[in-house]
């Protein structure tokens, strides 16, 4: 009964310890969970009731946010897990531990073949505008496959992670704790195996959306070259007009190189409902002979489409900067990854101070579930006026 007294004793003051390692994680959690729970919820309402019926742009916005909610959801129920209790007496909750393993690596999954799907449907819009485009059938596919692989691809998490027995020297007591298990002879080459391979798969993804979103960065400046010659072209034919009387002749050579622009712009962008009903009625103005003349049709239709190039290089560049953002905060959940698994002692090693700063960086991954929101908000200015309206609309009754 004694020894049994001061081994609970022991593991108190152990879990005590580890409370004060996690604290900083835990601020730093809670203040991103609750930003994130704002942020994220708001997404999905204003794209649920008002943006529904918005273009295929648009379409992964909502599913990646239930994402980022979930995963905000997941990521608060881990840390104050283990800030309350890191260490356990016996193996009771061992359920608890592979349970929220298995569910935050099918979330990460997840989110990252979504970020896949959007840069492969950005690539075939700004490179291949002409060619084969990601199909509302094909979008839906491919959230059914991203799903039952990330959920497939995480099932070894319940085999290879439990509540594992480990010894403190500082508190001379044995104690579980929720971690990878290498401790049996035949559990030794698999979970450090897995854990690899998952955390390599994180760079091949991340070398993966780099090869995309260069050939899009190199197609977008190829088009903004474009952009700049027809300009300067444009400018040259309005200066021509000012001083020819006859326009009969002019004008066709005009129409038909801004038809030919149109039609590259029709394939590459569909962003806005604005932005088709715009488009109709600048066509429609072009081709009225009697209501503009030549310079004034040119004018109007090049500002439109300038306007336009820009929606399209703003959705590129939201979808850019989310990634972006996976990147730097996936690497370093990564990183450790592979070092715990290679090295089963890699966290008792380390002193208090740290493995406070390894833990913070463990979990920076849940800065890109905050963070998508407010990219959503700084670049889509459709996006903006619709949470107006909604704030309007909720104040109003």
């Amino acid at each position: 009964m004694n020894f049994d007294e001061e081994r609970n004793r022991s593991i108190e003051q152990w879990n005590e310890q580890m409370s004060r390692i996690y604290l900083p994680t835990l601020v730093i959690v809670n203040v991103c969970f609750v930003v994130g729970l704002i942020s994220s919820s708001t997404v999905i309402v204003v794209f649920v009731a008002r943006l529904r019926h918005s273009r295929d742009d648009r379409y992964f916005i909502p599913y990646l946010s239930a994402v980022d909610l979930f995963g905000l959801v997941m990521n608060m129920f881990g840390i104050w897990g283990s800030y309350i209790h890191s260490v356990s007496a016996n193996k009771d909750m061992a359920f608890a531990c592979k349970g929220v393993w298995y569910i935050c690596s099918a979330v990460g999954c997840f989110s990252a073949f979504l970020l896949i799907g959007i840069a492969i449907q950005r690539y075939l819009k700004v490179c291949r505008p002409c060619g084969q485009q990601m199909t509302l059938k094909f979008r839906r596919l491919w959230l059914l496959i991203a799903f039952i692989v990330s959920v497939a691809i995480s099932i070894p998490f319940v085999l290879f992670y439990d509540f594992v027995e480990t010894k403190s020297s500082r508190y001379n007591v044995t104690g579980y704790i929720c971690k990878q298990d290498q401790t049996s002879s035949d559990m030794v080459t698999g979970p450090a195996a897995y854990s690899i391979a998952i955390a390599s798969l994180v760079f091949v993804n991340i070398i993966l959306l780099v090869i995309l979103y260069c050939f899009i960065g190199r197609a977008i400046c190829q088009q903004t070259d474009m952009r700049k010659r027809r300009r300067s072209s444009a400018k040259r034919r309005n200066n021509l007009l000012t001083t020819v009387t006859n326009t009969d002749i002019d004008f066709p050579t005009t129409t038909m190189e801004e038809t030919s622009f149109q039609y590259q712009n029709d394939d590459v962008s569909e962003y806005c409902d604005w932005t088709m009903d715009k488009r109709d009625r600048s066509s429609k103005d072009a081709q009225n002979g009697t209501n503009l003349d030549p310079k004034s049709k040119s004018k109007s239709l090049g500002q439109f489409y300038r306007k336009l190039n820009r929606h399209v290089d703003r959705f590129t560049c939201m979808f850019l900067t989310i990634t972006a953002v996976a990147m730097v905060s996936y690497i370093p959940k990564a990183s450790i990854l592979i070092a715990e698994s290679l090295n089963t002692s890699y966290w008792e090693e380390q002193t208090d101070l740290e493995r406070t700063f390894s833990e913070m960086i463990y979990r920076l991954h849940i800065l890109h579930h905050t963070s998508n929101s407010f990219i959503y908000a700084y670049f889509d200015s459709r996006f903006r006026t619709e949470i107006k309206n909604t704030v309007r609309s909720i104040f109003k009754k």
